[in-house]
């Protein structure tokens, strides 16, 4: 009987793993957040562009 209980619970916690990974996996925010991100390494990628260039007129002078 013991096992049945043990097997059961066992049983429930994987189900709710598999349904917690499928809708995070299915979420709309996860598609923007990697968008975001990636748009982040590009500005990141365009500011070191732009640090490395000497040409830019700085306007602290």
């Amino acid at each position: 009987m013991e096992f049945v209980v043990i097997f059961m619970t066992v049983l429930s916690i994987f189900v709710a793993i598999i349904v917690i990974r499928y809708a995070i996996n299915s979420s709309k925010i996860i598609i923007r957040m990697d968008a975001m991100i990636q748009e982040m390494r590009m500005l990141r990628k365009d500011v070191n562009e732009l640090k490395e260039n000497k040409h830019i007129v700085d306007k602290r002078v």
